[in-house]
């Protein structure tokens, strides 16, 4: 087992060797993910399994975990959201293998060697980040709006206040 992800891998070659790897990825080196965090702080501690099946199908298997620090869509505060991803790829080089894939793998469409490890993790978390980031307990987002206060009525001028007064001069 080596205990370190490199930032490239020969995907193919590792799987004809039966390797598996272990290491941190830093959340700041994934570009695509950036975007969707409130804070790109943090780790995700990833083990991959690479290797060829019984019926000859070079795979790749792996976990993903850690925290992201996403925005609540509710209380458009910070919370943090657990990881703990699994995943199986059948590694294909065309379309024509993708149908040949065994059910039990998602295919990977490997068109260019050396992959970069901190993309196809990248699309693993993508894959089951939630629609819309909300708090589990909803108690959270009640406290903070509860110190909100909407204005009141009696306060506010009405905005056609002006156009009455001019129809009631014509």
């Amino acid at each position: 087992m080596i205990e370190h992800l490199p930032d490239r891998l020969d995907l193919y070659a590792m799987a004809e060797a039966g390797r598996e790897l272990r290491g941190r990825i830093d959340l700041a080196s994934m570009g695509r993910l950036l975007p969707l965090l409130s804070s790109p702080d943090g780790a995700l501690q990833v083990t991959l399994e690479l290797g060829k099946s019984h019926d000859g199908t070079r795979y790749i298997s792996g976990t993903i975990k850690g925290a992201l620090r996403l925005q609540c869509q509710r209380c458009l505060e910070s919370m943090e959201y657990p990881l703990d991803v699994n995943f199986q790829l059948g590694l294909v080089r065309s379309e024509q293998e993708m149908g040949k894939l065994p059910d039990r793998f998602e295919p990977l469409l490997v068109s260019q060697e050396p992959t970069c490890i901190a993309d196809l993790v990248s699309d693993e978390v993508l894959l089951t980040l939630p629609i819309v980031a909300l708090h589990t307990d909803m108690k959270q987002c009640q406290e903070l709006a509860a110190d909100y206060h909407t204005p009141d009525a009696g306060q506010r001028e009405n905005p056609f206040a002006v156009l009455a007064q001019l129809k009631q001069k014509h």
